[in-house]
Formats: structure tokens, sequence, C-alpha cells
């Protein structure tokens, strides 16, 4: 018994060592973009997807639709020049739609489009939270349960 535990213990010391090798570099991070507007787009992703809303499933190479402002995340450089490999990554709530996870690629100039109108998008979020934090006061802290400079509440009562 005392032997399984010392490699059960020792197996998962190496997990946690090994981990770290496949992890991405830190200067990779997550790009999320706005579709700039509606287009049909050929999916790429292996085997296909399915689409549950219509009960079906989609071929590599066929053609989904996806609606203007549809949630998108790059996932590197496209396979043709001058494109950009994105995945679709909200659920699909209509007939005729991509899939979730649909990937496909847009040209650079679309792609650079869809994030510049995401970060205006980001920043006009951020805008409007200060301002509700500068109106509201001392009332954001209890209804966020966080202290002015963003740190948690103590546990101590007052």
């Amino acid at each position: 018994m005392k032997s399984i535990v010392k490699l059960t213990a020792l197996s998962g010391v190496l997990l946690c060592l090994a981990v770290p090798a496949f992890a991405e570099d830190a200067s990779t991070s997550v790009e999320m973009a706005f579709m700039p507007s509606a287009m049909d787009v050929t999916l790429l992703n292996e085997n296909g997807k399915f689409v549950t809303v219509d009960m079906k499933k989609i071929a590599k190479g066929e053609k989904c639709h996806l609606e203007k402002d549809a949630v998108i995340m790059k996932v590197g450089p496209g396979a043709a020049a001058d494109t950009t490999r994105v995945r679709y990554i909200a659920p699909n709530l209509s007939h005729g739609g991509c899939p979730f996870m649909t990937e496909f690629e847009l040209s650079n100039t679309d792609y650079t489009a869809a994030r510049d109108a995401f970060t205006a998008k980001k920043e006009e979020a951020s805008e409007k939270i200060d301002a509700l934090k500068k109106q509201l006061g001392d009332k954001w802290n209890e209804l966020t349960a966080s202290t002015p400079s963003g740190d948690a509440p103590s546990a101590e009562k007052k």
C-alpha cells in the first residue's frame, strides 16, 4: 500500500514538472474580434462539425453563414497568403448558421477591422464601468465586495 502511495505521489510530481513544457509562451494571448460583416465562410475543421439547431453535419470545405458582430477568436496565420485563421466562439442559435467552434479564414484586412471593432467596444465598456464607479463611489465597493485599491476586503468586521 505504501509503495502505491509513493508511486502515485511520484507520478504526480513528474506530471507537474512535465506540464510547463507544453505551455505556450507568455507572449501568446487570446485575441477576440467581431465579424466585420455578414458572410458565408468555408468550414476548415477536420471531419466537419455538427449543427445542433439544424440537426445536420457540415463537412470540411462546405459553407455556413456568420452574421456581422459574431464573436471570433484568432487561431493563427491562414493557409492562403494574407489570411488569418479564426474560430467562431459563440453558440449558434439560428438555422443556417455556423456551428460552435467553426474554423475558417478571413483576409488580414477583414481580421484587422474585426479586431479594431472589438477593441473599440472593449474600451467603450471600460469607460462606462469607470463612469459607474465614479457615480456610485463607495456603493460600488459594497456591491462588488472590493476595496478602492481593487484588493479583496479583509475578513475583519467593523
